[in-house]
Order: C-alpha cells, then structure tokens, then sequence
C-alpha cells in the first residue's frame, strides 16, 4: 500500500492555491492590472509567484528559466518593470508553473517528503512545498487586500 496521504493533501492545497491564482488574473480590471499598488505593479507580483513555483519545482537537474527574461520584468521584484505583460502572458506563465508543480508530486510519496530537496538540500522536499504553499497564499491575500482597496470583490473559492 503507498504511502501518500499527507503528500496527497499538500497536493490539493498546491493545486487549490494555483487555482486561486488563476482566478485572480480573470478577475483583475485592466484598470488595474498595469498599475503599481502597495509597492509593486499588481501582474508583477503574479509573476513572481509563478517564478518561485518554477525555480524551487522544477526536476533537479532541469535548468531554471527565468521567466520573459529578456523583457526586463523583474520577477524578484528588485525594480519596477520596463515593459507590461499582459493577462494571457501572465496566465501562460502560471500554466507552466502548475504543470511543474503537478509533475513535482508524481511518482513520489511520504517518505519523499522527508527527503533534502535536490534544490537546497539544506531543507526538505515537505519545507519547499509548504514554502510554496504559504507564498501562493501571500500573494493571493496582497491581490485581494488590492481588490478590496479599490472596490472589487474577491474571488469565492471551493474548499476541499
């Protein structure tokens, strides 16, 4: 019998998180979505999100990609960015980090979980997910408190 409780339930909470974030980018206004509010233009910080899910993600010993590097967007957040990108950009962009993630899960199972990550082997496989996890939902919570601000309502979202 697998072991795979636990990994199973950090896996609906990754795919309920990426599902969060989806919905965040049909809800946004254009109005909205170039705009820089509470320190950083509101696509940006998808972006960044999306970023860390590919680079911590990813197979180890796949190269990491920064996302549109070549557009000066700045994931890290280090700087405003030169150039937009627009809500299909940003929506491909969280496609290919979701795909990495759901690949990240498969084949494996609890006892992976206590594993080093072959990232950072100084934490495990369980810190880089729930490290995932904890910052789709800081994220999510920044864009909402925005839409709150500026008079959207927030996306409702199914629990498991």
């Amino acid at each position: 019998m697998r072991n795979d409780t636990f990994l199973n339930l950090l896996k609906n909470q990754f795919i309920t998180c990426s599902s969060m974030l989806e919905k965040i980018i049909d809800i946004c206004p254009a109005e909205l979505w170039d705009s820089k509010k509470s320190g950083f233009v509101f696509w940006q910080q998808l972006l960044h999100t999306f970023a860390g899910m590919q680079f911590w993600l990813r197979e180890e010993n796949t190269e990491f990609v920064e996302p549109f590097k070549d557009r000066n967007v700045y994931p890290e957040l280090e700087k405003d960015p030169e150039n937009s990108l627009s809500k299909d950009d940003i929506r491909n962009c969280g496609n290919d980090a979701k795909v990495i993630g759901e690949n990240w899960f498969k084949g494996k199972d609890d006892d992976w979980l206590k594993l080093p990550s072959k990232i950072h082997n100084k934490i495990t496989n369980l810190d880089v997910i729930i490290g995932q996890i904890k910052h789709m939902m800081y994220h999510i919570g920044h864009c909402e408190a925005i839409f709150r601000e500026n008079g959207i309502k927030p996306g409702e979202y199914l629990d498991f």
